[in-house]
């Protein structure tokens, strides 16, 4: 069967903000790219478009979508969907329909695996899937194919009269089952991390795991589960030498929650980069109190530079609130060890939690001021469906939480903050943002320290570009 994968384009209005304009990152859509491959190895004909990306960079349109869809004529499209995008794609599904009826479309993505009774409010979409989809995406499509029933499909959210029905997903226990994303099927040469999360190009990602067993309040974990799974070593490094040898990738961004969490999982990674003689730089998301000093020498010597910590808050009442199960002396050990094998650490900071008053903000921002941080990087506190957060918030206060409006959300629109607290004002809210972004990167020491740094003109760019984030964003 011919099958399409589309992500929505932004529109022209959203393209004309400033939270898109000044995010220099361009992700591929490992998810859908993962499901791309499941299906060519199924024999499926496949052809993905990644409509993210290609408004930003060449001003891609729905007008281009329908254009894309009469020409491949798809008997299959699947739309992954996120809160911020769903009006283009209930267009997209529309427009599906009036080009051909008797396409099957199936969504996917964060907001329905929250809550797969939207389906029913989602005019023209067949089907929709929750959980990992790899796998169950190409069996709905084989049933489909050779009309099998498709009911007891894992993870499959289908219409039953005027009842929706969604089975239960069944988590991918062994990753290494799933073929490498299918990376020829988008434009490479148009993605690459943010200035901040490579020192090389060309640069990419990978995710060589899935779940945290962890249960911060703020987290949504409805697609991979709490459950860690993880790709075995071999496989990891395999992927690596992949995207050096054929898209000559000199720097990766490792997209795991907690990289490190099987320490001796890693340590085999390092130790066959190391053995493979694999020319590649690398940085990772884990936690402070997931690393060893001995872990992090060896990360440093297979090609790491760079550890980023979800701290959160520099309040020890916050971190206990939103369930971080972590302390700030844990913290400043984790950076200290990563400090002392020569790595660099990027912290990561939420602005406006629930409950937090202003002195704890600036609790944060003297934290992330003094323990040794090489990068601060600072969001606002969101609820989104499927966060124990979401829920709290729809708790305490009640119609002043306005579920609709969340969906329209986006972490780098920190000048409209639609949900605050009763603790502090939206206008507060983003003047600590502002703050605490200022105070961190515009200390002359930090400037000076970071200048000596400077060691080709890729260095001078990402440098630029991060300052020009901060003093115009």
């Amino acid at each position: 069967m011919k099958v399409l994968l589309i992500t929505p384009p932004y529109t022209k209005e959203r393209l004309s903000k400033k939270d898109v304009k000044n995010v220099e990152a361009r992700l591929p859509p490992l998810g859908m790219l993962y499901v791309a491959a499941v299906l060519e190895k199924n024999k499926q004909q496949v052809k993905v478009i990644d409509g993210v990306t290609l408004s930003v960079a060449k001003g891609y349109t729905l007008k281009n979508v329908e254009e894309d869809i009469r020409k491949f004529n798809p008997e299959v499209i699947g739309l992954s969907i996120v809160s911020l995008l769903m009006d283009q794609g209930q267009k997209i599904l529309d427009i599906a329909k009036h080009v051909n009826p008797k396409c099957i479309t199936i969504i996917g993505g964060p907001l329905i695996s929250a809550d797969p009774k939207k389906l029913k409010e989602i005019r023209n979409a067949d089907y929709a899937f929750t959980g990992e989809a790899e796998l169950t995406f190409s069996m709905l499509v084989d049933a489909l194919e050779h009309k099998k029933e498709v009911k007891d499909i894992p993870g499959l959210v289908y219409r039953n009269k005027d009842e929706i029905v969604a089975n239960y997903p069944e988590p991918i226990d062994d990753l290494d089952t799933i073929p490498m994303p299918a990376r020829h099927l988008i434009n490479m040469n148009m993605y690459r991390p943010s200035p901040g999360n490579y020192r090389r190009l060309p640069a990419t990602q990978i995710m060589t795991s899935r779940g945290c067993p962890y249960r911060c309040t703020f987290c949504s974990r409805p697609t991979v589960g709490k459950k860690f799974r993880a790709h075995s070593a071999k496989r990891v490094v395999d992927e690596i030498e992949f995207l050096v040898k054929k898209y000559g990738v000199k720097d990766i961004e490792i997209f795991d929650d907690t990289f490190t969490l099987e320490p001796r999982r890693v340590e085999d990674i390092c130790r066959e980069i190391i053995k493979r003689k694999i020319d590649v730089t690398w940085n990772c998301l884990t936690r402070a109190d997931r690393i060893t000093p001995e872990l992090c020498i060896l990360m440093k010597k297979a090609g790491c530079y760079e550890l980023g910590f979800g701290i959160e808050s520099g309040s020890q009442r916050v971190l206990n609130h939103i369930k971080k199960d972590i302390t700030l002396d844990k913290v400043r050990k984790g950076i200290k060890i990563a400090k002392d094998a020569k790595l660099d650490v990027r912290g990561f900071f939420i602005i406006g939690h629930l409950t937090e008053t202003r002195e704890e903000v600036m609790e944060t921002i003297r934290f992330a001021n003094n323990c040794g941080l090489d990068i601060a990087q600072y969001m606002i506190s969101t609820p989104y469906p499927g966060t124990e957060l979401w829920e709290q918030a729809k708790q305490m206060y009640g119609d002043k939480f306005n579920e609709k409006e969340m969906f329209n959300l986006t972490f780098f629109s920190p000048e409209r903050v639609p949900f605050v607290s009763d603790k502090l004002t939206q206008k507060e809210v983003f003047a600590l943002y502002k703050k605490a972004y200022r105070s961190f990167y515009l200390r002359p020491k930090y400037m000076v320290k970071h200048l000596m740094k400077i060691k080709s003109f890729t260095d001078v760019e990402r440098y630029w570009k991060a300052a020009r984030g901060i003093l115009i964003g």
